[in-house]
């Protein structure tokens, strides 16, 4: 058995605060929307917003059977985690689309450009749930890309905090939600080193993909061929 990943708090610890910020920058568009004048959500995008915190509270759940020893019941839940994650995958990309399609974007943003960041996202973690599915019998590499899979969550999430609190500093896009996810990534990586005496494979891989889509999901959105290929996606959502 191996005495550092039993006593290593890191994934409990981690998965909490992933679900802590993806909270916190959806407070004020889902979970605490009451409080603040908005037009009222449509029934895809509420039903999105149950499957994505079911998913962050599975993700600590999980942590927590696995320090607590229960792999039996880590398991069974591991049937729930992959409906939840594929269906999060297929509403992700439609709503994505349909977002697009109907002109919603944060303030100041292109929606035709924007859909490369939230398409971005939703292949990210889609890559990494597949992915971690795929290794489940693998121990070492199953947690490490369910732990991306949820970083993938956080552009979107803290991207919500950076309009509300930095934008009127005059704070570049993205450039907050980046670093977040950097540290997230470099946080792992280190606990890996101090753990581990090295860094796991899947992060250098994965880690490493998850950032350098950071930028290209930007240059993406801003290439030639981009309104062309985004008009023909709203289309056959159409």
């Amino acid at each position: 058995m191996n005495t550092h990943t039993l006593r290593n708090p890191f994934p409990v610890v981690a998965a909490a605060a992933l679900a802590i910020l993806v909270l916190l920058g959806f407070a004020r568009t889902y979970y605490l929307r009451f409080l603040f004048d908005l037009p009222p959500m449509t029934r895809a995008l509420h039903i999105h917003g149950i499957v994505a915190t079911l998913w962050l509270a599975l993700h600590y759940t999980q942590a927590r059977l696995i320090a607590a020893h229960r792999v039996d019941w880590h398991r069974r839940l591991g049937i729930a985690g992959g409906f939840i994650g594929a269906w999060m995958i297929a509403q992700s990309f439609e709503l994505s689309i349909l977002g697009a399609a109907q002109g919603r974007a944060p303030p100041g943003r292109d929606p035709v450009a924007f859909l490369a960041v939230t398409l971005g996202a939703t292949v990210m973690f889609a890559t990494f749930f597949v992915a971690g599915f795929a290794a489940r019998r693998q121990r070492d590499w199953h947690k490490r890309f369910m732990f991306l899979a949820s970083c993938a969550l956080l552009m979107p999430a803290v991207g919500r905090l950076d309009r509300i609190f930095l934008a009127e500093f005059g704070v570049p896009r993205l450039v907050v939600p980046s670093l977040v996810t950097i540290g997230f990534v470099a946080w792992a990586c280190w606990n890996d080193w101090r753990t581990r005496g090295q860094v796991h494979p899947a992060y250098w891989a994965g880690g490493g993909l998850l950032l350098a889509s950071l930028p290209a999901r930007w240059t993406l959105g801003h290439a030639e061929f981009w309104p062309g290929f985004a008009q023909t996606l709203i289309g056959w959502m159409s």
